[in-house]
């Protein structure tokens, strides 16, 4: 059902109501994340300029835009394009391996051996040879978030980018090198759970940028480090009281250590470094999507919009989709909005400019890997079995709600006792068969046992795996968190297939890279990076089912498989072309295979 075209524009006054949640979560889960982040834009009155002059035209089109793909059907005639390769991989049971597809206005008319198909080359044809390189339909990434574009200039010393806290001490200091005066260094994505060596003190950062102010966050939104040029600037002495709900930290003697906790202590050092104008958010934005085409996506699905900003987050996608990036985009609208979506008159595949709404996303607890997953027994070493963020009736309120608006369900549960209670919550709201239709999903979906994946077929409920949790995170899981026995049930790809689901593989990014080739390789190999070793070999998938789970899988789990997902005729003609075979290739080199060309409605986006 399409919404209204009379729905009301976003020029409106804009009104915020934002997840305030459990601890540890992901970024774009992260009540404490998105508090940090809206201080950090406000400041200048950001959200304005997004929502009432940047992005003036809003969401205006939406019921009446369309996809250029799906704009003008193919008809009879010469193709525009003519597509060869050796070796055409559709993710189609009809046709699975072709030599040709013949596109025409962005729509693929015709797939099959390149004799039968050269009968649609007209005089004015491109025809565009691949040779022995492989083409895939291009890749859906179906669970990442734009909220965080902001942080995009700052310093990545992340456990992704960076070998450890030593080499995050060399970036900042060559950072700092090169600054300029008034400058700052910004650093973000620090993880010393998983990074090895000293984390942060105030004598480091004071060693590496003695003059330049520092100010790095961890990734998960809770602990900030800052030197001693940063403190003067945000006038915090070791005399200032510790904030409300906030620590800076001080060592035995009161001294300060140049650690802070929680985002009120962080507010003193956001009051005073520098931040992004609008325009800049809307190119952070869109440099992440161009990221994403260099990758091989042509389809993004964000799982969170409006978490951070509002309807001003409706704005930003919609104006950085009015720019014709390579990637077409999709999402979920975020439970806490819902009465103000209502308002705006959105409903259930509302679109514009190739931006489709489609879905509504909870979260029913918060982060294995922070202890906050809600789990049937204690972590290790503890009594703690994390916690719910809402009560399984509220839960089931915001499922049935929804549901019965016509609305997908998208419920983000990692540990095993959320995904009872988020069960239970789909059944009591929806029926025992209820999520057929609408492809409810449960996200991440972490710590899944037998029983759930049964509970999940019997009810058309599929998972979406975060498997960079098996490769970054495994042996943390197994050794430090929750034991062998729970942590062999961490994504259990084959287990899940096996049933009959339907599975999906995602970055979650920024919490990982958006690479889908990488979700691929730590599916097939399920190898743990600290320490080296596999998690449950018995998990492990194939590389054909790696791939259908970041092509078709996802495009059906983001209600986008009518468009793209697999070559075939009446689809659009979104390609991703690869150097080498990811079959042909040893495991651990699929992440390696080299993106020739991202193609998307037939044009070229992207070319190494």
């Amino acid at each position: 059902m399409m919404a209204d075209s009379s729905a009301p524009v976003l020029a409106m006054s804009i009104r915020f109501k934002f997840w305030e949640s459990g601890d540890h979560m992901c970024n774009a889960c992260n009540g404490k994340m998105m508090q940090f982040m809206r201080a950090y834009s406000d400041r200048r009155d950001l959200l304005k300029g997004i929502a009432g002059g940047l992005l003036f035209t809003g969401l205006t089109g939406l019921g009446a835009g369309t996809d250029r793909a799906e704009a003008a059907p193919p008809d009879s005639g010469a193709a525009d394009t003519l597509f060869l390769a050796n070796n055409i991989l559709t993710m189609s049971a009809n046709t699975p391996r072709v030599e040709a597809i013949a596109s025409r206005r962005g729509r693929i008319m015709a797939v099959g051996r390149r004799a039968d198909l050269m009968g649609l080359k007209g005089k004015h044809t491109q025809v565009v040879d691949f040779g022995d390189q492989t083409v895939l339909p291009g890749f859906v990434d179906p669970h990442m978030h734009s909220n965080f574009c902001g942080l995009r200039p700052w310093l990545d010393v992340g456990p992704f980018t960076t070998a450890d806290m030593d080499d995050a001490r060399r970036k900042i200091a060559q950072a700092a090198a090169q600054a300029k005066p008034g400058d700052w260094v910004l650093g973000k994505m620090l993880d010393p759970s998983i990074m090895s060596g000293q984390p942060f003190s105030l004598q480091d950062l004071d060693r590496v940028s003695p003059h330049v102010p520092v100010f790095v966050l961890e990734s998960n939104g809770h602990v900030a480090y800052a030197n001693t040029k940063a403190f003067e600037l945000a006038k915090v002495t070791k005399a200032l009281p510790d904030p409300p709900q906030g620590r800076f930290m001080r060592d035995a003697s009161g001294e300060l250590t140049g650690r802070l906790e929680e985002p009120p202590a962080f507010q003193p050092f956001v009051s005073v470094l520098p931040t992004p104008r609008p325009e800049e958010f809307v190119g952070f934005l869109r440099a992440d999507l161009d990221d994403a085409s260099k990758k091989g996506c042509t389809a993004l699905h964000d799982c969170g919009i409006g978490g951070l900003y509002g309807e001003a987050d409706l704005a930003l996608i919609d104006k950085v989709m009015q720019g014709d990036p390579g990637v077409r985009y999709a999402g979920m609208l975020v439970s806490t909005h819902f009465k103000k979506w209502q308002q705006m008159g959105l409903r259930p595949g509302a679109r514009s400019n190739r931006l489709t709404l489609n879905g509504i996303k909870a979260w029913s607890d918060g982060s294995n890997q922070g202890g906050s997953g809600y789990q049937r027994q204690p972590y290790l070493g503890s009594t703690n079995r994390g916690a719910l963020n809402y009560t399984p009736e509220e839960i089931e309120h915001v499922i049935r709600e929804a549901h019965q608006a016509g609305w997908q369900l998208g419920i983000h549960a990692n540990g095993d006792a959320a995904i009872d209670v988020t069960l239970d919550a789909f059944q009591k709201a929806t029926g025992q068969a209820g999520g057929h239709q609408l492809r409810h999903r449960i996200e991440h979906c972490s710590i899944l046992h037998d029983d759930q994946i049964a509970r999940m077929k019997a009810m058309g409920i599929s998972p979406s795996f975060l498997i960079g949790h098996v490769h970054f995170w495994g042996r943390a899981f197994r050794d430090r968190l929750l034991g062998q026995e729970r942590a062999d049930r961490l994504d259990p790809c084959r287990s899940a297939l096996d049933a009959g689901l339907r599975i999906s593989l995602h970055s979650d990014y920024n919490v990982t890279p958006i690479d889908p080739l990488r979700c691929v390789q730590n599916a097939v190999l399920r190898d743990m990076r600290e320490g080296g070793g596999i998690l449950n070999e018995k998990e492990r998938i194939t590389v054909a089912q790696g791939l259908r789970a970041v092509t078709l899988d996802a495009a059906w789990q983001c209600h986008l498989d009518h468009v793209c997902g697999s070559l075939e005729p009446g689809k659009a003609a979104d390609l991703v072309v690869l150097e080498k075979d990811p079959h042909k290739v040893a495991p651990d080199k699929i992440q390696d295979i080299r993106i020739h060309s991202t193609w998307l409605d037939g044009s070229k986006r992207f070319a190494a």
